[in-house]
């Protein structure tokens, strides 16, 4: 006897299908019901403002992530970019440098680092754990060789002040993270460019065929997940008042996650910001709803990785079912 239960609305609709595009959000829906319930505080508007703002530079570093999961790459070294970036920045800051200068030098850096990336993994052809990861090593140990793994500090007041500064209500660096988003939301859904990265993460073959430049748009998706991770760097440097090697060492899982839990395939060409956004979020309120309740960091991890798996493994089972 056929167990599943099925609705004929626009189509045959079953408890599969349900659980499959809706089961992830479920979950998480009865983890902040029981969050709620220990905490009456969790689903205030006050503390979902504060963890958004708190996780302002992580939204920004999982933008870049997402144009490059739906080109169909991936990007390990995000993190140690973020710790790269903002400790020679801070350095730099620290020693007297200007603040417009030190901006640009972490921009050109995120250039480098970028191209630098594309070049590993589509011009040499390593796959993007060895060619990223690599990558990621190498910034993270000379920052940590020439700071001793020490934190740096000596950031000009106007500098860390930014972070704190409220516009209608909202820091300035939430406001950053939505402008950015939007951005990333317009380049990729309304733009040929968009389209192309698409089409790249979908089937590079054909996408090829169509005329499209695979390489460029590859190399052109690391060097906007470098400037995104640029520009986390200034937000976080804003909020701590400083910097240190081990920075971010997590960074990379985290944005992965989000991303995934929105709706981006690890296999590219699909998903968006949009859910890379709830994504963020999600997980954000998950960890504020973890440390409110004295949980330990290390089982937030195992907590985060969890949710990570079983929405890749439904991404996983639902590609399979399509095909």
């Amino acid at each position: 006897m056929e167990r599943n239960i099925s609705v004929n609305f626009r189509g045959h609709i079953t408890w599969q299908k349900i659980m499959l595009n809706c089961g992830l959000y479920l979950a998480i829906l009865c983890i902040f019901i029981l969050f709620a319930v220990i905490n009456p505080d969790f689903l205030t508007v006050r503390n979902m403002v504060n963890v958004f703002e708190q996780s302002a530079y992580y939204l920004v570093c999982a933008v870049g992530i997402t144009f490059v999961l739906v080109s169909g790459a991936n990007d390990m070294s995000v993190g140690s970019q973020v710790a790269f970036s903002s400790v020679v920045a801070t350095l730099y800051l620290a020693a007297g440098g200007s603040i417009p200068a030190s901006m640009g030098i972490m921009l050109g850096a995120a250039l480098v680092i970028g191209l630098c990336n594309g070049l590993f993994v589509v011009v040499i052809g390593l796959p993007p754990f060895i060619g990223t990861i690599a990558t990621g090593y190498v910034v993270r140990g000379v920052v940590a060789y020439y700071t001793k793994q020490e934190t740096v500090t000596g950031l000009p007041r106007d500098y860390t002040a930014f972070a704190w500064t409220k516009t209608l209500g909202l820091s300035n660096l939430t406001w950053i993270a939505v402008l950015i988003v939007l951005l990333g939301i317009y380049v990729l859904k309304y733009t040929a460019y968009g389209r192309r990265v698409y089409a790249c993460g979908s089937n590079p073959v054909a996408a090829g065929v169509m005329g499209i430049n695979v390489k460029w748009i590859k190399i052109s998706v690391y060097v906007i997940a470098a400037m995104s991770a640029a520009v986390a760097s200034m937000m976080l440097m804003s909020r701590m008042g400083g910097a240190r090697s081990g920075t971010a060492d997590l960074l990379h899982m985290e944005c992965v996650a989000a991303a995934v839990i929105g709706g981006t395939s690890l296999k590219g060409g699909q998903g968006g910001l949009i859910g890379t956004f709830i994504g963020v979020f999600l997980v954000s309120m998950i960890r504020n709803g973890l440390n409110s309740n004295g949980i330990n960091s290390f089982w937030q991890l195992v907590f985060t990785g969890g949710i990570t798996l079983f929405a890749a493994v439904l991404d996983s089972y639902k590609s399979r079912t399509s095909a």
